[in-house]
C-alpha cells in the first residue's frame, strides 16, 4: 500500500481568533513496505501529521492519496488497512480483558476469525496468548501496557502501522522488544510511519526520515 500526501496543510481553529497553522505544502510518500520516521521539535506538527496519514483527521488543504486514489472518497476503506497507535495506546483501554481488548478492531471490520486475530497479534508483540487472555489489562506492567496496546491496533492485520513515539515511558529492555517487534514487522514486508524524538535508536530499521 502506497501512500502519498500531495500539498498538505493543517490549521487548527482556521477562521478565528485561536487559527494555528501547523504546516502547509507537505509533500512526501510512504512506499510499500518502508519504514519512515518523522521527527523535530515539540509542537512542529508530528502528532497532527500521523493522525492525517492514518485518516483520523482531514487535512484543511491537499490529498492523502492511497494507491493513488484520493483517501477521503472512502476513509473507511483505507482505515482497514491502517493501524494506528496514539502515544500512550494504554490510556485507550476500554475492556476488562486483554482478548476483547484485542479483537475489537477486528469485531469492528466484520473479520470473523477472531480468534486467529487473536493468536496471531499477540504472538507477534511477544506475549502469550493463553496466559493473558482473560486479564484486565489496566492491572498489567508498563511494558505488557503497551504490548497490549500495539496488539490491539495491529490485530486486523493492516499493511501499514503508525506509531507516536512507542519508546516513551518504556525501559530499556521493553524498547529492545519493541524495536524486536518492529524488526519483524518491517521484515514481514510491512510499511510503518513511526514519529519519535529519538531517530537514533530506529536509525537501523529507517528507509527515509522526514524533519518538521
Amino acid at each position: 500500500m502506497k501512500v502519498e500526501l500531495v500539498d498538505v496543510g493543517f490549521t487548527y481553529s482556521p477562521g478565528t481568533p485561536f487559527e494555528r497553522r501547523v504546516f502547509e505544502g507537505l509533500n512526501f510518500k510512504i512506499e510499500p513496505g518502508k519504514f519512515v520516521l518523522i521527527t523535530g521539535r515539540n509542537g512542529s506538527g508530528k502528532t497532527t501529521l500521523l493522525q492525517i496519514i492514518a485518516l483520523v483527521m482531514k487535512p484543511t488543504s491537499g490529498k492523502v492519496l492511497i494507491d493513488g486514489q484520493d483517501a477521503w472518497t472512502s476513509p473507511r476503506k483505507w482505515r482497514r488497512k491502517i493501524g494506528f497507535s496514539f502515544q500512550f495506546p494504554e490510556n485507550q483501554f476500554f475492556s476488562l480483558s486483554v482478548f476483547v481488548e484485542v479483537v475489537y478492531a477486528p469485531k469492528n471490520f466484520g473479520i470473523k476469525s477472531l480468534e486467529d486475530s487473536y493468536q496471531r497479534a499477540m504472538a507477534l508483540v511477544g506475549l502469550e496468548p493463553g496466559s493473558y487472555r482473560n486479564l484486565i489489562p489496566y492491572v498489567l506492567s508498563g511494558g505488557e501496557k503497551r504490548k497490549v496496546g500495539i496488539a490491539s491496533i495491529i490485530s486486523h492485520d493492516p499493511e501499514l502501522l503508525v506509531l507516536d513515539e512507542p519508546m516513551v515511558s518504556l525501559d530499556w529492555p521493553s524498547r529492545k522488544e519493541m524495536l524486536s517487534f518492529l524488526e519483524k514487522w518491517k521484515a514481514s514486508g510491512k510499511s510503518a510511519a513511526v514519529a519519535t524524538h529519538n531517530t537514533e535508536l530506529f536509525k537501523k530499521l529507517a528507509d527515509d526520515i522526514l524533519v518538521l
